[in-house]
């Protein structure tokens, strides 16, 4: 990157910031354990906060990868406005790493290189997200014809070099990257890291359990209708609800493998807090294959 393009994207940047203000999070992320006795993973579905991006975001200690195209049609964000995006956190379920989608407003700066690195930035201020530890120094984008490659300081290997602690789910990493910039820059390119292998968007990485609604910290009122998505073995789904000495369950239909459908079930409910939980086993394994969790209040 040049010093007249690293001058005008830390300018940019500070627009940014003096523009908007961070949202509180509305919960930290639970740690994922295994087995059904472990505490709830937090549901990461429509959960908005806005993310100002600050003037030391590109150095800052971030992923690193981007998709970076621009959007040249009639309806492309007016820069400065505010627009949703879905960044992708990765958790374990068993054996298996997941990706997650989790809400975000971001204010959109027009400009593909600050795009990505705010929504790198989101990824980074993710405290549920501990699994990688990522020392990225003063990233640069380079944006070729058909793959966008993210270089970080002196040190242009890949992400093996910036994520030490991931080595047994480093293609996890990548799709994490793959996804949260495909949706931030709204176009699907190739993301490598350094020199390291390019990738796309893969939907197999997705976890094959996704609980929409209710919201994570929400209040509804009974009876209780959890719905969401999934692509598991026959299409089975089954869930538990917990909370105040309740304890109901049972299963529901979702999709199969490779064709994820909507699942939903619905609980009469007692005045209180309760976590739902929706998984799935492991055919070969007998263990947890995938689950996702959302914790609510019925007034």
């Amino acid at each position: 990157m040049n010093d007249k393009l690293e001058t005008e994207l830390r300018s940019a940047i500070r627009t940014q910031a003096e523009s908007v203000h961070p949202a509180d999070r509305l919960g930290a992320i639970r740690a994922r354990t295994q087995g059904g006795s472990a505490p709830a993973r937090t549901s990461w579905w429509n959960r908005p906060w806005v993310l100002a991006a600050g003037t030391g975001l590109v150095a800052a200690s971030v992923i690193t990868a981007a998709v970076v195209v621009l959007d040249t049609s009639a309806d492309a964000p007016v820069a400065g406005a505010e627009r949703d995006v879905t960044v992708y956190e990765v958790d374990k379920v068993g054996s298996n790493w997941w990706l997650y989608p989790e809400q975000v407003t971001v204010v959109d700066a027009d400009d593909p290189e600050v795009d990505a690195a705010v929504a790198l930035e989101a990824l980074k201020d993710n405290p549920g997200d501990v699994e990688c530890e990522l020392a990225l120094d003063s990233p640069a984008v380079e944006i070729g014809a058909d793959v966008v490659t993210i270089y970080a300081g002196s040190s242009a290997g890949n992400l093996d070099n910036y994520c030490i602690t991931a080595k047994d789910h480093i293609d996890a990493r990548l799709q994490q990257l793959a996804w949260t910039l495909r949706s931030a820059i709204g176009w699907e390119s190739q993301v490598r890291v350094g020199r390291g292998q390019a990738v796309v968007a893969d939907p197999a990485a997705i976890s094959p359990i996704l609980i929409d609604s209710p919201a994570d910290g929400a209040t509804v009122a009974s009876p209780v209708t959890v719905r969401g998505t999934s692509d598991t073995f026959e299409a089975n789904v089954v869930w538990e609800v917990r909370g105040d000495g309740t304890a109901k369950d049972g299963t529901t239909m979702g999709g199969t493998m490779g064709a994820r459908a909507p699942f939903e079930f619905t609980v009469d409910l007692e005045p209180g807090t309760y976590t739902a939980r929706a998984y799935a086993e492991d055919m070969e394994t007998g263990g947890l294959f995938a689950e996702d969790t959302v914790t609510f209040t019925v007034e």
